[in-house]
């Protein structure tokens, strides 16, 4: 669909709606050279969660971002991304293992640089903890960097060795 027509961007409201686009938009200098099969992933991925409307004129596709798409781009700006905490811990632990390939190594280097910053605690290279939900934030920074494919995000319930450090790393104790 959107790789047979000229994509339109000029109807986007959002302030930072550039955002929610950028892994379509950092190709725009090389875009002879893009596999448009990934812009067309990219955009249906983005229809079907609703985040963005597309309406076709002609040989044009325009973009619209939705209401849930602005409140997405509200609620996460990459730059400033917090993670949330419960006020009570359930228990639960939430893991984050990815095995991105060495092709794109530059995108595991920055996913993992982004876990540390946000608090997350690196139980080995590509396995990180956290004590709170944080599946939405995960997902959007998987979405940033076009690499949900690679990444897992597990809830579980108990640690062997380390859970006693990584009560006392968060402060659960």
């Amino acid at each position: 669909m959107a790789a047979s027509g000229t994509l339109i961007l000029s109807s986007l409201f959002a302030p930072n709606a550039a955002q929610l686009l950028k892994p379509l938009l950092r190709w725009r200098k090389n875009w002879g050279k893009i596999d448009k099969r990934r812009i067309d992933d990219a955009i249906k991925r983005l229809n079907s969660k609703r985040l963005i409307e597309l309406a076709e004129k002609g040989d044009e596709v325009y973009v619209k971002i939705t209401a849930n798409g602005k409140n997405l781009l509200r609620r996460f700006d990459y730059d400033d991304l917090e993670l949330s905490k419960a006020r009570t811990w359930n228990r639960k632990w939430h893991l984050v293992i990815f095995d991105i390939p060495e092709k794109k190594k530059r995108e595991r280097k920055a996913l993992s640089e982004k876990l540390k910053d946000l608090g997350l605690y690196p139980l080995q290279e590509s396995v990180f903890i956290y004590p709170y939900n944080c599946r939405d934030e995960i997902d959007f920074i998987c979405e940033f960097f076009s690499i949900s494919r690679y990444v897992n995000y597990c809830i579980i319930e108990s640690i062997d060795k380390k859970e006693g450090d990584l009560r006392r790393f968060f402060n659960l104790i």
